[in-house]
């Protein structure tokens, strides 16, 4: 193993970063709204948003206004109906996604399913002038401990689709499964689910944990550790380092849709290693309202 001192020199600066990122002016902590649409929903009006809002053929269209302030698309104006393509942008730009904006705010597009697995899509609204400070948040962590560095073996399995529970009722997000993650503590022996995250740079292997920790020192709804791949294939992962242990978006704003920690991934054991539960509490309230007839 490396020594301490590289190991929490790589530590820092990625906990720096981290940091940094949570906290930018479009980062999770400036969402500031997250409306719903459901499938042939036909213009409908938000807020904090100009112009008409509709689901067609599965894609989230943006009607521009006749006149008045409008979106800017790709750094355009739309002159007719134009498709905001799910990505999440600027925060986790990916596939066909581009930035849009009204005024300072950015605006992007989200696809989730309903209880019965019918398909949802959000609209949400990110103010860089509301984004939250790291300090008034309280964000702190552990020290560095080399000791929840712990080896263990990663089992790939073919990448499955699942539609988790979320901490907004009523809505499931896709976590795509990719295998297991074993380790042992104190002699037992853990097998973690692994979640295949898409990012710009391909998939990010993650395990989302609670422990009993959760609630009273850290995060109540759990914590995410990203775990990295040690062969050029992919297939490899040789340790989890909880040091890497952070919490959910869900801590530090109202409009996400984070998903519930996994029944195995419910560790019986405290985890002194990663990051704290910040200071500042979000009063968590539903963004989504079930339909009449969603229901039943």
């Amino acid at each position: 193993m490396p020594t301490k001192e590289h190991l929490e020199g790589q530590w820092r600066e990625w906990r720096y970063a981290h940091v940094a990122t949570m906290f930018r002016p479009y980062g999770w902590t400036s969402l500031v709204a997250q409306y719903w649409l459901e499938e042939n929903d036909r213009d409908v009006r938000f807020d904090l948003l100009p112009g008409l809002w509709s689901v067609r053929d599965g894609r989230v269209m943006f009607t521009p206004p006749a006149e008045g302030p409008s979106l800017s698309v790709n750094g355009a104006y739309p002159d007719r109906p134009v498709e905001i393509v799910p990505g999440r942008n600027q925060t986790y730009g990916h596939g066909d996604s581009v930035p849009v904006y009204s005024g300072v705010n950015e605006v992007e597009t989200i696809v989730r399913t309903r209880d019965d697995g019918e398909r949802l899509f959000a609209v949400r609204v990110r103010d860089p002038n509301r984004a939250t400070r790291p300090e008034d948040a309280g964000v702190t962590a552990f020290d560095y401990d080399p000791a929840w560095r712990i080896p263990g073996v990663f089992t790939p399995t073919a990448r499955v689709d699942y539609e988790a529970e979320t901490v907004e009722a009523g809505v499931r997000e896709t976590t795509p499964r990719m295998g297991t993650f074993a380790f042992e503590r104190n002699g037992k022996r853990y097998d973690l689910v692994i979640i295949g995250k898409d990012t710009p740079n391909g998939i990010q292997p993650v395990a989302h944990v609670r422990d009993q920790t959760s609630g009273p020192v850290t995060y109540g709804a759990g914590r995410v550790v990203e775990l990295q791949f040690t062969d050029a294939e992919n297939s490899r992962i040789d340790w989890i380092d909880f040091n890497y242990a952070v919490a959910l978006p869900c801590a530090f704003t109202n409009f996400v849709t984070c998903p519930l920690v996994p029944a195995e991934n419910q560790l019986d054991f405290e985890v002194l290693a990663g990051e704290k539960r910040p200071t500042e509490t979000v009063a968590r309230t539903m963004t989504y309202q079930a339909r009449a007839d969603a229901v039943g």
